[in-house]
């Protein structure tokens, strides 16, 4: 059976340097720091992240989740999260390996596997789970077709439909991929309206209109939003815009005035007190920050 030191040297021999890596392997990428990192706020996916070397930590909201070769992390949305990576050096690299979560390939398998689906939790976005012998085994093989592209259309299928129902065997981990998919759950009604925010972050909205999308009462859907998210939806919209201006700096060229009119603020005074809060600088000083190479992976 394949141990996590395996894993270890395969994302090793993968990467030579720093950084985010796509690997051949559909929606499979490696992150790789020789060192601690800042903690920044940035989008998580709906994801496995299996980490085989260092230690990361992820927090939303109040929230704190550290992870690390013995502990896997299970996000079931996309979200705003603030991570750093807490263990890395030069000898001892922070590795992560990453799975983008198929909503579709989950479906099938809670469908396949007869799994029983009690939507009275609460719900949970993010969740912790022990790394066990038969998960970093199955984990491996699927790192494994790295090495060998030419297996990945036949062997990849197969892996990840077994680590999936691995995760599903798991009460640590069945909850959140079951409130993933199924139909009418709170966590897929808060969904919808997350979804929202995401394409009208620049407008104005009510919580009461963000209730009625998300087909919930306002007190229930300000409630699940925050166990959800881990904060409130105004909240959750301010740090889309500001994520979304920070890349309009460093990407685009816009210059903090402009980049905050166009994320929806109206008074740039405004823009530039809360974006020292969410990252530490002003808008001009922390988008060179980001532009001299400084990694906040």
């Amino acid at each position: 059976m394949r141990k996590i030191d395996d894993l270890t040297q395969l994302l090793l021999n993968f990467t030579r340097g720093d950084g985010v890596f796509k690997t051949p392997i559909p929606r499979v990428s490696i992150i790789r720091s020789s060192m601690p990192t800042a903690s920044e706020l940035v989008l998580y996916e709906p994801a496995i992240c299996v980490v085989a070397q260092g230690v990361k930590e992820a927090r939303l909201g109040d929230k704190t989740y550290q992870y690390d070769s013995s502990h896997y992390l299970l996000g079931s949305m996309r979200l705003p999260v603030f991570g750093s990576v807490i263990k890395a050096s030069k000898n001892s690299p922070y590795l992560c390996l990453r799975l983008d979560l198929d909503p579709v390939l989950v479906a099938e398998s809670i469908e396949q596997c007869n799994v029983v689906f009690n939507d009275t939790g609460s719900p949970r976005s993010l969740k912790l789970g022990t790394m066990d012998k038969q998960l970093v085994d199955t984990v491996v093989r699927l790192a494994e077709n790295i090495q060998s592209p030419e297996n990945i259309p036949v062997l990849f299928p197969l892996v990840e439909k077994e680590l999936i129902w691995r995760l599903l065997q798991s009460s640590q981990s069945h909850f959140v991929l079951a409130q993933m998919v199924t139909a009418g759950s709170q966590l897929r009604r808060i969904r919808k309206a997350m979804v929202w925010l995401e394409e009208h972050f620049a407008e104005s909205i009510s919580t009461k209109v963000l209730a009625d999308i998300a087909n919930m009462g306002q007190s229930s859907f300000h409630k699940h939003f925050k166990m959800v998210t881990g904060t409130s939806p105004i909240y959750f919209r301010s740090q889309l815009r500001l994520m979304a201006a920070r890349r309009l700096m460093v990407v685009d060229g816009f210059d903090a005035a402009e980049a905050g009119f166009a994320v929806g603020y109206k008074e740039p005074s405004q823009f530039s007190r809360e974006y020292s809060k969410q990252f530490g600088l002003p808008p001009k000083h922390d988008s060179l920050r980001i532009k001299s190479g400084t990694r906040f992976w």
